[in-house]
Formats: structure tokens, C-alpha cells, sequence
């Protein structure tokens, strides 16, 4: 089996998407093999897009679940009619009874490595093509990022796990035992380095590509997550993005929209492109509520959620924590009101929360608003999504400052995101003030998970969270939102346990 599962590693190697020298055109090669490929530039460019292809695996699908949902911005609309296993293993992982045959759980985890294995083998490969010193210079600083970013994914989701740093060649180097959470830590940063030494500063307009911006951000919320926080090492490079050219763009509503992505205010972006090229987003049609027609919705006929939406809905304590007269409730959450239907949303309308008209509608159901643009075929549209930008970066700066006792230099980064979303200005700023900013500036973009656990706020506000959730759904059995300390973590799968013997499961699990 050792030996299949190595054959099969090695052969979605070189199953890369294509493309020409455009970033966003991964259309299919299919006439490449081991002996043709990784000979040219163009052919590791089309690797490298195959590796930013497996990024998405950090966005929407498992991404919510695990970084959102598992949070107290969102839950999700039970719907009695579908019971299956795929809707479960969603609400569990919300619920906090998942377990290691989760499959959402098991996708990230695969995701992640196969990400890492491009990654390995464009490395790897590109260190021995003779070809030119800038081009494999900035490639291999792009790579560098990305096995970064998916070992920071694993690391914030799994803890320690088997580091694999080289190509899959055989069973000799396939199966891998648990690095410490500090190993996988110290590669993150080395990696992060590697690719600050080797990417180009950004330039507007940007391409997607990452940049050196975008590795001084992984690398200062490793340096802030790590065991042995390096508030001061983080400061420094969150001081040097400061210094990159990015900003806030003057709306917020801005930051979201397609015809302006990969803007001044995006540090890094996980790149999609609607269309015919297999390249489109789709999580609009995730977020939405269930409904068997939902095109005054998404402006599409023929736009069918039944068996997709109802997921990451905004709770009622969430829209209510907002501060009044914030600019940012509007652009991220919306209303959709009609009639039940067995559990289906029959729409006859959407409003913006607050608005007087939404009672006089049978039921009212919060979206996530952020990612609803115009397109023109169902499950189809031209979102990217956020992974760093500017304002996560004051804000990472401002709880960096607090947590180095220096409360009173934080403020003007506070201040700068609170006055573009219409709020006045604070002069005292803690670390509650900076995560409840966070928490509506970040909202549905899958910071918050990992900023409780970051903040050590987690178990306290999941526990608070898991009482009102109950008054909320009131389904929910009493195993539910029994939070401990080994839930900070998700399981290792059960299949890897199967397939690698060296790994070890984490405890609680």
C-alpha cells in the first residue's frame, strides 16, 4: 500500500494545472510527463499555478467550517429534511463534537499536504534546472510562502505534524512522524524568511502572485501564535508592510469587490476568476439560506441552494454586537425574508439588517453579504478571497503593541479601521478592544477561530457562546459546546492514523 500511495503522490506531481504567463489562466495540460515536463520556464510557471491553485483549500468549503463557524460570529440553519453525513460533519465541527472521520476535517489536512507536495516538488526541481538566477530566485520565494502558509494552516488546526520538506519519491520518505508544534514553527519563519529575501516588494496594480508584503505577514502572526511569542520581531515586520505602499481603500464595501480585487488595500489573495475556465468561486451559494430559487438573491435564474446554502449564517448576537452607526454591517450582512417551506426559503425579498420592513415577512434569515456580486451563472462568481490585508495588519500591529505594554501607541492603528467604518475614535485600547475590533473588521473572512485561540480567549467565549447558541437552536443536544482545552485542536484523521504509523492521534480524540 506504502508503495501505491507513493506512485499516486508522485503522479498528482505532475497533474498541475496549466497555464500561460498570465497568474489567473490555469487552464488543464494534458499532454505533460515526468520526462517532458519541468524543463522550461513556462512549464514551472504552470507549476507554480498549480500550487496557488491548492491554496483554496484554505478559503471557503473547509475553510469556514474550521475558521468561522467554529467561532461565535456564525452558526448555521438546521434543516430537518437532510440529515446525511455531509450535513453532520459540518455541524459538528461548529458544534465541537467532531471527531477524527470528519470529512471537512480530513479535506483540510489533504488539502494542506498536497499543496505542500507542489510546493516540494517545484522546489526541489527548480534548484537543479539551470535556469535563470531571477526567475527561480522569485519562484521559489513564491513557494517558500506557500509551504509556509499551509504548514501555518496545519500547525493552527492539528499542532505538531510530519514536515515534509522534500519531493515524495518512494516509500522511504513518504511516511513521516509528528514534528513539535516549535519544529513546524521554526520552518513556518524560515520559510517566511526565504521568501522575504526573494520576493520583490508589491507594485500596483497587483497580479495575485504573492509578494514580500505578504511574507512579512505570515511571518509576524507566526511570530505572535508560536509558544515563544516575538511581539518585538513581529512589530518589525508589520512596520516594513507599513512602509510598503499598501492602505485602506476609501470603502469598505471596496475591499470585496471583484472589479477592484488585488487592490492597495490586499496583501495577499486567494485568486479566482469566473467564467469557463474552472476557476470560479462559489461561496456565495454556501452562505445563502436554503431555497429551491434564490435569484433576487444572486441575480442568477435558476439558482438552487436546497442542497448548498444555510451555512456560516450570522448569528443574532453577532449582528447585534456591531456598534451603531458602523459602515461595515451593511456590506456584510444581509437579510433575505419570505416563507418557510419545510426548511427551504421561499425569497421574497432582501433587506438590510435593521430595516422596519423585515417584519412583516413570515421569516427573516442574516447572510454573509461579502461575497454577493453581480455574475451571470450559478455558482459562478468572481470573488477572491481575502487572506492578509491592510487593516488585518494595523490591527495585528495594535495587539502587538499591547501585548509589549505599549497600549498608548495602539490607538492610531485602531483608529485608522474605526474611522473608514464611520465609528469615532478610542483613546484607551486593550486587548478586548483590539479582538472586538477584529472581530467585526475580519468578520467571515475565518480570522476569528484562530484569534480566540491566539488570544487564549477561546474556551471562556466558546463556553459563554455555547449557552446562548442553545436558546438560539434549540435542537442542540447537551454534548454540544462541551468546551476543553484538547478541542483547541482538531483530530489528526483517522485515515492518516491508518495509512502513516508513525503518527500519533491528538489527545481528546
Amino acid at each position: 500500500m506504502k508503495k501505491i500511495l507513493s506512485i499516486c503522490v508522485c503522479t498528482a506531481m505532475l497533474s498541475l494545472a496549466s497555464c500561460s504567463s498570465d497568474f489567473l489562466d490555469l487552464s488543464p495540460q494534458n499532454n505533460s510527463n515526468e520526462g517532458t515536463f519541468f524543463k522550461t520556464e513556462d512549464q514551472f510557471t504552470q507549476a507554480l499555478n498549480g500550487a496557488y491553485n491548492g491554496l483554496r483549500t484554505l478559503s471557503a468549503r473547509q475553510g469556514y467550517l474550521m475558521g468561522e463557524m467554529r467561532s461565535d460570529n456564525t452558526h448555521y440553519t438546521r434543516y430537518n429534511t437532510d440529515r446525511g453525513i455531509h450535513i453532520l460533519y459540518r455541524e459538528n465541527i461548529a458544534d465541537f463534537i467532531v471527531d477524527n472521520q470528519n470529512q471537512w476535517v480530513g479535506e483540510m489536512w489533504n488539502g494542506c499536504y498536497s499543496g505542500i507536495a507542489r510546493c516540494n516538488t517545484l522546489i526541489g526541481r527548480l534548484e537543479n534546472a539551470g535556469l535563470s538566477e531571477s526567475f527561480t530566485s522569485k519562484t521559489i520565494g513564491q513557494a517558500k510562502f506557500m509551504r509556509a502558509l499551509f504548514y501555518f494552516q496545519l500547525v493552527q488546526c492539528f499542532g505538531g505534524v510530519p514536515l515534509y520538506l522534500t519531493e515524495v519519491t518512494s516509500s522511504d520518505n513518504a511516511f513521516l512522524g509528528r514534528s513539535t508544534v516549535e519544529e513546524v514553527y521554526a520552518q513556518i519563519i524560515a520559510d517566511a524568511d526565504e521568501a522575504i529575501s526573494k520576493l520583490a516588494p508589491v507594485s500596483f496594480p497587483q497580479n495575485g502572485a504573492a509578494t514580500q508584503g505578504a511574507a512579512r505577514m505570515l511571518k509576524a502572526y507566526a511570530l505572535m501564535t508560536m509558544p515563544n511569542r516575538d511581539y518585538a520581531g513581529a512589530e518589525a515586520q508589520l512596520k516594513e508592510v507599513m512602509n510598503d505602499g499598501y492602505e485602506l481603500l476609501p470603502n469598505y464595501a471596496d475591499v470585496f469587490d471583484p472589479s477592484k480585487k488585488n487592490g492597495k488595500e490586499s496583501i495577499f489573495d486567494i485568486q479566482y476568476q469566473m467564467g469557463d475556465q474552472g476557476q470560479q468561486s462559489d461561496w456565495l451559494y454556501y452562505f445563502m439560506p436554503k431555497t429551491q430559487e434564490g435569484e433576487m438573491i444572486t441575480g442568477v435564474p435558476i439558482s438552487n441552494t436546497m442542497l448548498t446554502g444555510g451555512w456560516n449564517v450570522p448569528t443574532p448576537a453577532m449582528i447585534a454586537s456591531y456598534e451603531e452607526g458602523d459602515l461595515r454591517v451593511d456590506p456584510s450582512i444581509a437579510v433575505a425574508v419570505g416563507k418557510d417551506d419545510n426548511g427551504l426559503l421561499i425569497v421574497e425579498g432582501v433587506y438590510k439588517v435593521g430595516d422596519p420592513a423585515i417584519a412583516n415577512y413570515e421569516t427573516a434569515i442574516p447572510f454573509v453579504n461579502k461575497y454577493r456580486h453581480q455574475h451571470t451563472k450559478t455558482e459562478n462568481t468572481d470573488d477572491n478571497w481575502p487572506v492578509f490585508r491592510y487593516a488585518d495588519a494595523l490591527l495585528l500591529m495594535a495587539e502587538c503593541l499591547v501585548e509589549q505594554n505599549r497600549a498608548g501607541e495602539a490607538a492610531q492603528y485602531v483608529n485608522q479601521v474605526r474611522a473608514r467604518a464611520g465609528l469615532p475614535a478610542v483613546s484607551v485600547v486593550t486587548a478586548d478592544v483590539v479582538a472586538n475590533e477584529r472581530k467585526h473588521e475580519l468578520a467571515f473572512e475565518n480570522h476569528r477561530w484562530y484569534d480566540l485561540v491566539r488570544t487564549g480567549k477561546a474556551i471562556d467565549v466558546m463556553t459563554e457562546y455555547g449557552k446562548y447558541i442553545k436558546t438560539v437552536d434549540k435542537d442542540l443536544p447537551d454534548r454540544t459546546y462541551q468546551i476543553k482545552q484538547e478541542y483547541l485542536l482538531y483530530p489528526i484523521p483517522y485515515r492518516e492514523l491508518q495509512i502513516n504509523s508513525l503518527l500519533t492521534p491528538n489527545p481528546g480524540y
